[in-house]
């Protein structure tokens, strides 16, 4: 009886943590005119949020005067349909020459399905 209550348990924790266990990948990079943005992102799963991308990176302006009202948007695209399962904004707002900064966000996925993450910066 505990053996079969252990099989089970692990065939659960199996069926929970599908799709969850990719790894980061290489880096991605988008750009708009002189802001460049770099990230990565990866598959994790939590009681409290189930599976989701966890995104991180950073963006830089590579010009020579400041970029006001600067938005990274990412959505969260299902590799099988090409929807858009969660989207994302992160606001920099105005960016100096030279200037670059870090950010980090989460995208809401399922379990069962497998992702990437699009970027587009907008200004």
């Amino acid at each position: 009886m505990k053996k079969t209550a252990i099989v089970f348990l692990l065939i659960i924790v199996g069926v929970f943590l599908a799709g969850c266990t990719t790894t980061p990948t290489a880096g991605q990079d988008t750009t708009q005119d002189t802001i460049r943005a770099h990230y990565e992102y990866y598959d994790s799963w939590s009681i409290g949020l189930g599976c989701y991308e966890k995104v991180s990176g950073y963006a830089y302006n590579t010009g020579n005067t400041s970029v006001d009202n600067v938005v990274l948007n990412f959505n969260l695209v299902d590799t099988k349909t090409g929807t858009i399962r969660d989207s994302r904004s992160v606001f920099f707002g105005t960016m100096g020459a030279g200037q670059s900064r870090t950010f980090e966000s989460v995208l809401d996925g399922e379990c069962a399905q497998q992702y990437q993450v699009k970027a587009t910066i907008i200004k």
